[in-house]
């Protein structure tokens, strides 16, 4: 007994175009969705948008959590004393000089560091 299996109904060509578009309407509605939405520029404080000016260009390119990330940093320093602001001015003004080995070196560095803690 030979066994046939079909794959594609039988469709005339004239409603081929259709049934292509309502198969190519279900695939999209299978694809999940990110149920996360990101930050607008906009929706960020004036003094957040000063803090992270150098990101306003891809801001909107940038994931969600990496918006979140970002923001959270600029409330950080937000928050800290002038003298103390300061201090993280010069330190990331030389995480920003150094090549792109000596940073990953230094991100090892604090990784290591943070799992002892």
């Amino acid at each position: 007994m030979k066994k046939v299996i079909r794959t594609i109904p039988d469709v005339p060509r004239s409603r081929l175009p259709a049934v292509m578009l309502l198969a190519a309407t279900l695939a999209l509605a299978a694809t999940p969705v990110h149920s996360e939405s990101g930050i607008s520029w906009q929706d960020l404080s004036k003094d957040e948008q000063s803090v992270l000016v150098k990101h306003r260009a891809d801001w909107s390119s940038l994931s969600p959590a990496q918006q979140r990330k970002l923001r959270s940093g600029a409330h950080q320093y937000l928050q800290l004393p002038p003298e103390k602001r300061k201090a993280v001015e010069r330190k990331h003004s030389q995480f920003e000089k150094m090549s792109p080995e000596e940073r990953e070196k230094l991100r090892e560095k604090y990784s290591r560091q943070k799992r002892h803690d």
